[in-house]
């Protein structure tokens, strides 16, 4: 810890030092640049110094009153009366002691009358001389202010987004968490009531359920799977439903035979699926129905599922908003944010999904994901 501790006063040392060394090459530079100007078609270099060694300390002091004092105090904090008052009594003041030193020096230290030349001829010279070097020095500053602050709210947009992202990640984790437990809850309740009834498609339901759970447990923690393996895990899951309600059961299902390297999120249409089943044909009195169908359009999946539903229990049976049909939404809306359609009509006898889906290929599967 102490020598992390010194390490970081070290850097804010060299960095301190490093500032100051920039400082004082400017303002070399910028006394340079005032002997050039006064020394122009000049015969008297003395003088070109004496208004040089007068400007440069009153431009140094200016630009740092304006900089750490006026700017941060009143303008940054839209005190802009203040400011316009103090800036105004600062250039003032600051002419007439740059006026006062220079004049001072001509007279007293050169004791000669044709100095003087320069000074009384063009006095502008010295005002823009003065205050460009000021307002140049000033606009250097708020530049790279402006500079620093923009990284840092690139930085901060960017630590913003990463926390975002793992929110994200950690909700995903969270409904899937949901999805499992709620799903293997629904099948096992299905192969308890074959057993009991010691049917022959017993067998075949555990070798579907083993499929299911395989993909569950091992495929489902990426992010996206191939469309043809949820499709798979689509079909187990219909064939166990389509042995259990064997006769109490129209079933219609038309899946692509061609997924075309299509990427998808893992489980993110057996909700609609699972709904259809449990809150449709469980509760419907006689032969209920269930048609499914999924067409590609390229990159566009085309979900639809309509079932039927018992009119008289229709307003219990919470049909649109089991937790199934929660995590659903709330998955898309995560990782297909702007890429889906989502429609549902819930009529009394009947309930419809509609689902648009934009997914990416195999070598897109980073982009598609949340």
């Amino acid at each position: 810890m102490n020598s992390q501790l010194q390490h970081i006063i070290q850097k804010a040392r060299y960095s301190r030092s490093l500032r100051i060394v920039y400082h004082l090459i400017f303002w070399m530079v910028v006394g340079s640049f005032y002997f050039l100007v006064f020394n122009w078609n000049s015969e008297f270099p003395e003088v070109s110094i004496i208004f040089t060694a007068g400007l440069l300390p009153v431009a140094v002091v200016v630009t740092y009153i304006f900089n750490y004092r006026l700017l941060p105090k009143y303008l940054w904090n839209k005190r802009y009366g203040s400011f316009l008052s103090f800036s105004l009594f600062t250039l003032l003041a600051s002419t007439w002691l740059s006026f006062l030193i220079v004049f001072y020096a001509l007279i007293h230290i050169l004791n000669t009358q044709a100095s003087l030349e320069p000074a009384v001829l063009h006095p502008e010279l010295q005002v823009i001389s003065l205050n460009f070097i000021v307002f140049f020095a000033i606009a250097v500053k708020q530049i790279k202010r402006a500079f620093f602050m923009q990284q840092e709210k690139n930085e901060m947009e960017k630590t913003q987004l990463n926390m975002e992202l793992k929110l994200k990640e950690a909700e995903l984790k969270l409904l899937k968490a949901q999805i499992h437990p709620h799903f293997l809850f629904n099948t096992l309740n299905n192969l308890y009531g074959l057993t009991l009834e010691k049917s022959n498609d017993a067998p075949d339901l555990v070798l579907r359920l083993s499929g299911i759970l395989d993909y569950i447990l091992y495929q489902c923690n990426e992010k996206s799977v191939l469309l043809s393996d949820e499709l798979d895990n689509l079909k187990n899951y219909i064939e166990i439903e389509k042995i259990r309600y064997s006769e109490k059961l129209e079933l219609s299902v038309d899946f692509p035979s061609e997924t075309n390297n299509l990427q998808i999120a893992p489980l993110i249409l057996l909700p609609f699926i699972e709904n259809a089943f449990k809150h449709g044909v469980s509760n419907y009195p006689g032969t209920a129905f269930v048609n499914t169908r999924i067409n590609l359009l390229e990159n566009t999946l085309v979900f639809k599922i309509e079932n039927s539903k018992n009119p008289i229990k229709a307003p219990v049976q919470n049909h649109s908003n089991g937790i199934g049909l929660q995590n659903a939404r709330k998955r898309l809306d995560l990782i297909y944010p702007e890429k889906y359609i989502l429609q549902i009509d819930d009529k009394k006898e009947t309930y419809f999904v509609n689902l648009t889906l934009e997914l990416g290929r195999e070598h897109e599967a980073g982009t598609t994901s949340a």
